[in-house]
């Protein structure tokens, strides 16, 4: 049995086309129908039922494929291992962030990138469930969210620190003066919050919900800094965590009482052998916050 009749395995299982998973082995069909063969031969039962052009996995290919990926994933561990003993740190290392994490994120990789030069360093946003997936399909290495639902293995999770949400102003905003307000009051301000679909945008829509209120939402921006941009040099305000105003000086965070706004930020990997580059960016991060 070889490595790579099980990659060829595990593509078709995903396709369930022998034509499409050769084009993405880069095989021919035939090589790849026999290669299966072999593994079907060398088990003893068939992996695949073949109806015409369709197939479907058998209950022996369903079992052997869970198999399949945990020795194939091993197989990769181990050439990272190996990877990881050369002093030189390459490679990439893909991150994915929920929107509020791009203020935090970008000094430690500057100078991350700066002390590894041999390192591509990718940055993808994203909402908390696409981040999750993509790192459970093995697109990202680590994942920072703030989240408010239980996270499941495989994926393993570091608590890095609490904010509590708040109302953020300029300081030469009328509210500016005020270091508490009702979560009720927030429905007379008019306000620029995150886009639909942000973990934040959904955390503060449900307390709305909650409390039957009807706030005045004017705008909706993706891109926490240009929303803070827009709210430190106007008279809007914003529902953000408080962690997210971190140099932020011109702006104000007023305490929002009557509601719980807590919210838990985690760094998100998948259990199992990890890059030396993501256990070093680990490191960075948690020290700059």
């Amino acid at each position: 049995m070889e490595i790579y009749q099980l990659q060829y395995f595990i593509k078709t299982a995903e396709v369930l086309h022998f034509t499409k998973a050769a084009e993405l082995c880069f095989v021919t069909q035939s090589g790849l129908s026999q290669q299966i063969k072999k593994l079907e031969e060398e088990l003893g039962l068939p992996l695949f039922k073949r109806i015409g052009k369709k197939v479907q996995l058998t209950e022996a290919g369903s079992v052997f494929l869970i198999h399949a990926k945990k020795v194939v994933e091993n197989v990769e561990n181990g050439k990272q291992a190996i990877e990881d003993l050369n002093e030189m740190i390459g490679g990439e290392l893909r991150i994915g962030v929920t929107y509020i994490f791009g203020l935090l994120i970008l000094p430690v990789v500057n100078s991350f990138a700066k002390e590894y030069q041999n390192l591509k360093i990718i940055v993808e946003y994203g909402t908390t469930e696409a981040l999750e997936q993509k790192l459970l399909n093995n697109e990202l290495d680590l994942v920072l969210v703030i989240s408010s639902h239980e996270i499941e293995l495989p994926i393993q999770k570091v608590s890095l620190f609490t904010s509590q949400m708040v109302l953020a102003v300029s300081k030469n905003h009328a509210l500016a003066g005020l270091d508490k307000i009702a979560f009720k009051k927030i429905e007379e301000i008019p306000l620029i919050l995150p886009g639909k679909g942000s973990n934040s945008r959904e955390f503060v829509e449900e307390l709305f919900q909650k409390f039957n209120m009807k706030p005045k939402i004017s705008i909706e921006l993706h891109s926490i800094h240009a929303l803070l941009q827009m709210v430190e040099n106007s008279d809007w305000s914003t529902i953000v965590a408080e962690k997210a105003l971190k140099d932020w000086d011109e702006l104000k965070a007023i305490q929002i009482t009557g509601v719980a706004t807590k919210r838990e930020a985690f760094m998100l990997t998948i259990g199992g052998y990890q890059k030396k580059a993501v256990k070093l960016f680990m490191e960075e991060f948690s020290k700059s916050i």
